[in-house]
């Protein structure tokens, strides 16, 4: 058999890690997602007004990416009002300073993710999702959830989950019955 052909009969969602997507990415967020490289997979992205982690889970594995913006400097913004003076009003040029923004990302994979399911909780390191964390997503019951993140240094930050994606997780992650005995 030539390499080629072994290459073709190798299932596409086992070849490659999951890639990461944006923070604007043009995807379906929090639905399952049929992907050529990753199989199933869900983006989820968790978002305030400066921050923003976006992440996909397949069962090949859980990419995280993070984005914020940092003020790099200020750049003086003429404005104006009207205000009273001397019995009238007028118009008052002012000067204000306005913050500059550089927007940054990095792939920031934490040191561990915690899930707790039913009072358990299960551990995520890296790698291949394996089968009792997927048993145990697919099991989360419906509505929306909370990881734990562990970092490098050992800080933790907790990060809400959506209905939407612990839904699709029920997809993403079930695991396949075993095979019967008696080959039927």
């Amino acid at each position: 058999m030539s390499i080629g052909l072994l290459f073709a009969l190798t299932p596409s969602a086992f070849a490659v890690t999951p890639a990461s997507v944006s923070q604007d990415a043009d995807v379906p967020w929090s639905s399952v997602v049929e992907n050529p490289f990753d199989g199933k997979l869900v983006y989820d992205k968790h978002f305030t007004d400066n921050f923003a982690f976006v992440s996909s889970w397949s069962k090949q594995g859980i990419k995280y990416t993070e984005y914020w913006s940092d003020v790099v400097g200020y750049r003086r913004s003429w404005k104006s009002r009207r205000v009273w003076r001397h019995d009238r009003y007028i118009d008052e040029r002012y000067s204000d300073p306005e913050p500059i923004y550089e927007k940054r990302s990095r792939l920031r994979s934490p040191k561990a993710l915690l899930f707790s399911v039913q009072g358990k909780i299960y551990t995520y390191t890296g790698g291949e999702v394996g089968d009792e964390l997927s048993a145990a997503l697919a099991s989360l019951p419906a509505g929306s959830s909370t990881i734990r993140a562990v970092w490098s240094n050992d800080q933790t930050t907790d990060f809400p989950i959506g209905a939407g994606t612990v839904e699709a997780w029920k997809t993403i992650f079930k695991v396949a019955p075993p095979p019967s005995r008696f080959g039927n």
